[in-house]
């Protein structure tokens, strides 16, 4: 028991220092929004390091300025998460598997503790007076996160523990199957913002209760009053054959996101996501007409997540580490102009001819490395996620086209230097320039 409450004391400690410490990300732009510049950005996605990133929102005046914070952070389930990925190859579709990102910091908890310690110090400051936080943990250290929490925002900011319960899954014949997991809510003072929605509740029996001043209602099932949602919540998992799938560990379901954002901000509010892999918060949130921060570390989830806002027509700006380029490998072009005298413009036709493309393949599973190192050699377009193009291209990657085939010709008009970007569905990035 001590050597547990050690490790959490220290953890806090060391988290302490490092959110002192902790320096602010060398951050570039780097917009990949291809659809309307003249409106307000709607959301920022960072490949950062979200430590980092928080400190430098901080510093750009975001304290307080937001509304609503939902993070899915590592669980200490000490697990590898792989994503399941899709590759047409000899006109067949292929499944392969390549690794996300591991969930555990070390073995360690105090690690473990401080890491999450460190961050959850900045979110606070970054949280509105009237806003929420969101922490969605599982049995692996929803004990330990909850003591964090009261020791970082004090057990009176304590809202509530959803369970969010659902059916997918293992499950094992030593004990009950695990099938859900907590979300805990924080606040900053007690002036936060929560709109409770109402739910059914159906009567004993299914029939009416007739009791003064109590409203009820029937439906197909039977007669049912409305009250306050309760904080357990059961909502599907994102299915292997649902619209919704990306393929990304761990995803959750839109509705689950929808509805935090709806009880907790109004529209034109920001939410953030730091630790927000593919990108369902990110869509949620535009969905609903909020602003939004996102940020990930990880080069396979950022270009899931830029590809699905990207698709949505979503209004935002990607940024990453400055002197973060292309990966390196082969990337070509063929391209012919045709002059049109209106506004010196030049109609382009260009088409991918070259691709070699540079895997990590650590990363893939085993059973696929051969299938991976064959596609390679023979059909590299099967591995291109899709192409980005800036045609007015000066310094800061703003495309005006996005397509998801490499074999189509590229049409648009020049306006100066053109740059493309290809995103391997492994979410390595490629450029290649045309002056």
């Amino acid at each position: 028991m001590m050597k547990i409450i050690n490790s959490i004391q220290n953890g806090i400690r060391l988290g302490i220092e490092q959110a002192k410490e902790v320096k602010e990300a060398d951050i570039e732009l780097s917009s990949i929004h291809q659809y309307d510049y003249t409106a307000e950005d709607r959301g920022r996605l960072y490949r950062a390091d979200n430590l980092s990133l928080m400190k430098k929102l901080i510093n750009d005046g975001f304290s307080g300025k937001i509304k609503t914070i939902y993070i899915d952070p590592p669980f200490f389930s000490k697990t590898k998460y792989n994503a399941g990925l899709n590759i047409e190859y000899k006109s067949e579709k292929r499944l392969i598997k390549y690794k996300a990102y591991e969930d555990g910091i070390d073995d360690s908890l105090e690690s473990y503790i401080s890491f999450m310690a460190a961050r959850l110090i900045l979110m606070r400051e970054l949280l509105s007076d009237d806003g929420t936080i969101w922490v969605h943990i599982d049995w692996h250290s929803s004990h330990y996160i909850r003591l964090l929490l009261d020791e970082i925002f004090g057990d009176k900011r304590f809202i509530n523990e959803i369970i969010w319960k659902y059916k997918s899954g293992g499950s094992s014949k030593k004990r009950f199957s695990r099938k859900h997991d907590s979300i805990f809510i924080y606040s900053k003072t007690d002036r936060y913002k929560l709109s409770i929605p109402k739910e059914k509740s159906y009567n004993r029996n299914l029939k009416p209760y007739k009791f003064k001043g109590v409203k009820e209602y029937e439906d197909d099932y039977g007669w049912y009053t409305l009250v306050n949602m309760k904080d357990v919540w059961s909502i599907d998992m994102v299915g292997r054959t649902s619209k919704e799938r990306n393929g990304y560990a761990t995803q959750k379901p839109l509705e689950l996101l929808e509805r935090i954002i709806e009880v907790s901000s109004d529209e034109g509010d920001l939410c953030a996501d730091f630790f927000c892999g593919s990108g369902s918060f990110l869509e949620a949130s535009d969905k609903l007409n909020r602003k939004w921060i996102g940020c990930d570390n990880e080069k396979l989830a950022l270009s899931i997540s830029k590809k699905r806002m990207g698709d949505n027509l979503s209004n935002f700006r990607f940024y990453k580490k400055t002197g973060e380029g292309g990966e390196v490998g082969k990337l070509e072009f063929s391209h012919k102009g045709i002059n049109i005298s209106e506004n010196d413009k030049k109609l382009m036709v260009c088409k991918l001819t070259k691709f070699i493309p540079n895997i990590n393949m650590e990363n893939v599973s085993p059973k696929d490395k051969d299938l991976i190192e064959t596609i390679i050699r023979y059909e590299p377009f099967s591995l291109v996620k899709y192409i980005m193009v800036d045609n007015d291209y000066s310094g800061d990657f703003r495309p005006e086209i996005v397509i998801g085939k490499a074999d189509e010709d590229i049409k648009f008009f020049s306006k100066g230097n053109i740059k493309f970007i290809l995103v391997d569905i492994f979410g390595n990035e490629y450029e290649y320039e045309i002056n």
